[in-house]
C-alpha cells in the first residue's frame, strides 16, 4: 500500500500518495522470541525477491517492482543477538537488486 498509494478510510477523494521505494523499509521481529509476526529467513528472502525482482511470488501478483526498496530492519536487536545474529546474517547476505 505504501508503494502504490491508497484511498484513506475508503474515501476516493482523500488519497495517500505512493512513497518512493527508497523511502520504504520493511521491519520484522528478529526471532520467534521477539514476538508475533516472526518470518523465517527463507520467507523474508522470497518476499524481498517478490518486491524487488517479481520472482518467488507464488500466486501473489505485485502491482510493480521496486528494486530501490530502502531495506530491511528489526526492532528487536537484542533477540537477534540472542539468536546468534540470524536475522542480521541473513539480511547482510541478501543481494539487493
Amino acid at each position: 500500500m505504501l508503494l502504490t498509494g491508497f484511498p484513506v478510510a475508503g474515501n476516493t477523494d482523500r488519497f495517500f500518495p505512493a512513497l518512493r521505494a527508497g523511502q520504504v523499509a520493511i521491519g520484522l521481529p528478529a526471532s520467534t522470541r521477539a514476538g508475533n509476526g516472526h518470518t523465517t529467513p527463507a520467507e523474508v528472502n522470497e518476499a524481498l525477491n517478490c518486491l524487488t525482482r517479481k520472482t518467488d511470488c507464488g500466486t501473489y501478483r505485485t502491482h510493480g517492482t521496486w528494486p530501490a526498496l530502502r531495506g530491511l530492519m528489526t526492532w528487536s536487536i537484542n533477540w537477534d543477538r540472542y539468536n546468534q545474529w540470524e536475522f542480521s546474517r541473513n539480511s547482510d547476505a541478501y543481494t539487493w537488486s
